[in-house]
C-alpha cells in the first residue's frame, strides 16, 4: 500500500543558506519577514545584477601593455601578449559583472490536512502574513512562482500530483482572500524530485512550497 506524502508542506529560507531546515525559529512569521526576503537587491552601478549594465572598460592608456590606436591610413599595430592578457581580464570582468543575481526566494511551513490540499487554520495564519506582504507597495509590482515539494516516501507520480494541488491551493487562497491577481502567481509542483534533505527522504523539511520572485 502506498504511503502518500504527509500532511505538512512548507513554503525554507534559501537565501543565505537553508537556515529554516535546522532552526525552525528562523522561519518567517510576519509580513515584514516576507517583504525583506522577497524584495530584490537594489541595482548598483558598475557591477550589474542582471540589468545589462556593465562596468566601463579601462582606457587603453590605463592598461599596462595596451597598444594605442593606429593613426588613420597606417597599418594596424599587432597587440602585445600583455595587451591580450589585459583585454582578456577586462572581458572576463565584464562578463562576471553582468551575471544575474539569484532571484529572491523563501520557504516556510504550511500545514495541510493529511493526504489533501486542504489548508489548516495554522496554514491560513501564515498565508495571511504572506498575502499582506504580496499586496504591500514593496512587492505589488512583482510576479511570483509557488513550487510545491513533497518528501521522498510513496509513489513519485502521486507525490508530483499532490505537490501541484497544494501549490495551487496556496495560490487560490492568496487570490481569493487578498485579491492577488492570478497573473502574478504561477503554481507548479516538483513532487519528490528536489529533496532538500536527500539523505533523509522522509524528513519534514522536504515537504515545502517555495516562493520565488520572478520580477515585474
Amino acid at each position: 500500500m502506498l504511503r502518500p506524502a504527509l500532511a505538512g508542506l512548507g513554503l525554507l529560507l534559501v537565501m543565505g543558506g537553508a537556515a529554516w531546515a535546522t532552526d525552525p525559529a528562523s522561519a518567517p512569521t510576519t509580513s515584514e519577514d516576507f517583504i525583506k526576503a522577497l524584495t530584490p537587491v537594489p541595482k548598483t552601478r558598475g557591477l550589474a545584477l542582471g540589468t545589462g549594465d556593465t562596468a566601463p572598460a579601462p582606457a587603453a592608456s590605463a592598461v599596462p601593455g595596451a597598444v594605442p590606436a593606429a593613426a588613420p591610413g597606417s597599418a594596424p599595430v599587432p597587440a602585445s601578449p600583455a595587451s591580450k592578457a589585459a583585454t582578456s581580464k577586462v572581458a572576463t570582468f565584464k562578463a562576471a559583472a553582468t551575471q544575474p543575481k539569484e532571484a529572491p526566494r523563501i520557504s516556510f511551513q504550511v500545514e495541510f490536512a493529511f493526504n489533501s490540499a486542504e489548508l489548516t487554520p495554522t496554514a491560513t495564519g501564515i498565508l495571511n502574513e504572506l498575502g499582506r506582504a504580496l499586496t504591500s507597495p514593496d512587492l505589488a509590482a512583482y510576479r511570483f512562482q509557488l513550487t510545491g515539494h513533497t518528501d521522498g516516501v510513496g509513489n513519485p507520480d502521486y507525490n508530483l500530483a499532490l505537490s501541484k494541488r497544494r501549490a495551487a491551493s496556496v495560490r487560490d487562497y492568496l487570490t481569493r482572500t487578498f485579491g492577488v491577481s492570478s497573473g502574478r502567481l504561477v503554481a507548479i509542483g516538483r513532487g519528490s524530485q528536489q529533496l532538500l534533505d536527500p539523505a533523509n527522504p522522509a524528513s519534514d523539511v522536504n515537504r515545502r512550497v517555495e516562493i520565488v520572485n520572478l520580477g515585474s
